[in-house]
């Protein structure tokens, strides 16, 4: 039983924003090997700097976007987000799990561990301006049942 949720920002940056700004890059390598070409001027292939800058900025997009997810699996949950470390519990640290507070569109699940601390998981980023935050609060509710699916089967093969 493994499962991994992406949230929507994710994947319109993995569908749509990572891919058009490299091929924003290509059309701008392409423009500089043209234009210094057909102008015999090399100059113009200083527009290869725009070019490299735009491929390694839509490569750190798709790389952002599928690095960010939640990962439930029979041993524990893994999450990550845009940036930062990867975080992760394994479920005989979880005692409970716990709504996320209200006014954190960011926040999944809130996990309350058997020493009696607790953690947020912060999985699913979305940005504050992104359609689906703009409209309210995030449905994490994909996100959250894994989660409680995840520790209901560790609880069931472990009593």
């Amino acid at each position: 039983m493994q499962q991994t949720i992406r949230g929507t920002g994710s994947r319109v940056n993995t569908v749509i924003v990572g891919p058009m700004v490299m091929l924003i890059g290509v059309g701008a390598g392409i423009t500089a090997i043209v234009l210094s070409i057909v102008l015999q001027a090399p100059g113009f292939l200083a527009l290869f700097l725009p070019a490299l800058l735009a491929l390694g900025g839509g490569a750190f997009v798709l790389w952002g976007a599928r690095r960010s997810r939640l990962r439930v699996d029979e041993h524990g949950a893994t999450w990550s987000g845009f940036l930062g470390a990867t975080r992760s519990l394994r479920w005989d640290q979880v005692h409970r799990l716990l709504p996320p507070p209200a006014g954190d569109p960011r926040c999944v699940a809130i996990v309350q561990l058997r020493d009696g601390s607790h953690r947020e998981v912060h999985a699913l980023w979305e940005s504050r301006t992104s359609p689906v935050s703009l409209m309210g609060a995030p449905d994490h509710s994909a996100a959250q049942n894994a989660l409680l699916a995840g520790h209901r089967a560790w609880l069931d093969g472990h009593r």
